[in-house]
């Protein structure tokens, strides 16, 4: 009975309706609850899509390369290749651009903490470092109801949020 009641605890945290923030916050508590990817990083990009009128993708996916800042990426500034917003948890960064937030000094210290910013673009352009995520790294994807976060499906996949047809959920309209 433990085993059943630990799978229903953190189930029970998850927030029905709310922001798109809630609908990140739920895709991560499962993913750290469920998910076997969890394990391989210890920071992931999110990235979060609406998918038709109903269904709002939220994509997790493991990035081992730093961040390249270009000059436009500054503290107060809000430019959409920088993220912009980040959740910590059991010693993982979860990191995602919001397009109502700016950059922030917090941010900046948090990337730091996790060395995920390449400091060759910060003074001038000085070329590209090897990058480590190719194509077929796989990232979990969540298709939630827009109507109730706690009505989801996920997938793993090499594909792009959004560059397929997302599993059939059944939402209020």
């Amino acid at each position: 009975m433990p085993f059943l009641e630990k799978c229903s605890n953190w189930k029970t945290s998850l927030v029905a309706k709310g922001s798109q923030k809630d609908a990140i916050q739920n895709a991560i508590t499962d993913f750290l609850k469920t998910d076997p990817l969890s394990k391989r990083d210890t920071v992931f990009s999110v990235r979060l899509e609406n998918i038709g009128d109903t269904i709002l993708g939220v994509s997790i996916l493991g990035y081992p390369d730093k961040l390249l800042p270009s000059s436009r990426n500054k503290i107060g500034t809000n430019y959409p290749n920088f993220p912009t917003n980040y959740v910590e948890r059991n010693g993982k960064l979860f990191y995602w651009y919001d397009s109502d937030k700016s950059i922030t000094e917090e941010i900046i210290t948090v990337l730091n903490k996790y060395h995920k910013i390449d400091s060759l673009n910060i003074n001038g352009f000085k070329g590209f470092p090897a990058r480590q995520t190719g194509d077929s790294k796989k990232s979990v994807q969540y298709f939630f109801c827009q109507s109730n976060f706690t009505n989801y499906k996920k997938e793993h996949t090499t594909l792009s949020l959004g560059s397929y047809k997302p599993p059939h959920l059944e939402c209020d309209k």
